[in-house]
């Protein structure tokens, strides 16, 4: 490598910020699950890690563009891509550096259908037509615009590298938590990630025994406007099958859906889904569940600490 990238120092300060790096250790986990049985938005628990790694990869890229600069001057732009095209076996950070150089993310690049060998013309055509968006250009107006674009791209790439470990992750074990409380046994009459067979053609997050059967839940921690996620889970789950959301819009007619299906939706955003999971599955199975009550913020807090840590590791 030509240049310094500073590599050591980044990952050094991640590391020792531990809030940046495990923001999913089992008691941030529980941490988490609490807020969300609470009814709770729990997206606002993981925006200061979020925001915490978008500020260190923000001032990661200032020095790497300071050191681009003081190497290869004006040219900067286009030599740092050559350098880090031409260089094997790449580090993470700098296989996403190159794509963020080009205004990109792994996912844009991979819709676009562009291979390494593709990314100096590009580049190269960027590099042009910001020459001819800008009769008159100041250097430091381009250099600060480039950086601009750099970190609009890392933007897009943390966002949604953190929104894809959060999900699914944490709404497992939000269902397993909320079954457990309950007294359901994990392998014994409720399941996880039940994958689909010739009974049933579609997986489900979990089921549970019913006195005649198995009941299936969903899990959606998606945000308001897309209902089409919770409308693709009705015909999943089935009859008496669960679905617990984030929260709808105002004009949903997924309830109207739901309905017809004898589907129970739960809507978890000021509300209580651990009493209304109660309240859905006592007449349906064969055991007493473990009874929970309105609001009770330190009964539910009690609750989750008793969960074993093991039920929190990712």
């Amino acid at each position: 490598m030509a240049i310094d990238y500073n590599l050591d120092p980044y990952r050094n300060w991640l590391e020792e910020n531990t809030s940046l790096t495990d923001p999913f250790s089992p008691q941030a986990l529980r941490d988490m699950v609490y807020h969300i049985l609470m009814g709770r938005n729990y997206r606002l628990l993981t925006e200061p890690n979020t925001k915490g790694r978008l500020f260190a990869t923000f001032f990661w890229l200032s020095k790497v563009q300071e050191s681009a600069i003081d190497n290869y001057g004006d040219d900067w732009i286009e030599r740092l891509t050559e350098d880090l095209v031409s260089t094997d076996k790449k580090p993470e950070e700098l296989k996403n550096l190159l794509l963020w150089i080009l205004g990109l993310t792994n996912k844009t690049s991979v819709n676009l259908g562009l291979d390494k060998n593709d990314y100096v013309e590009i580049v190269r055509e960027t590099i042009g037509h910001f020459n001819e968006l800008f009769d008159r250009i100041d250097i430091d107006f381009k250099n600060d615009a480039w950086l601009l674009l750099m970190a609009g791209s890392a933007t897009l790439s943390i966002r949604g590298s953190q929104k894809s470990k959060v999900g699914k992750q944490v709404e497992r074990i939000f269902l397993k938590a909320i079954l457990t409380i309950l007294g359901f046994e994990l392998d014994n009459n409720f399941w996880m990630n039940v994958e689909r067979d010739l009974e049933v053609e579609r997986e489900a997050d979990a089921e549970v025994q019913s006195r005649r059967g198995r009941i299936r839940i969903e899990v959606g921690l998606i945000a308001q406007g897309n209902q089409e996620v919770v409308e693709d889970k009705i015909a999943r789950v089935g009859r008496h099958g669960i679905i617990l959301f984030d929260k709808l819009g105002n004009k949903s007619r997924v309830y109207q859906t739901a309905d017809r299906a004898q589907v129970k939706l739960i809507q978890i955003r000021n509300g209580n889904p651990l009493l209304e999971v109660y309240r859905h599955l006592q007449p349906l199975v064969d055991f007493e569940l473990n009874e929970v009550h309105e609001e009770d913020s330190d009964e539910i807090r009690d609750l989750v600490n008793d969960l074993p840590d093991e039920l929190f590791r990712i």
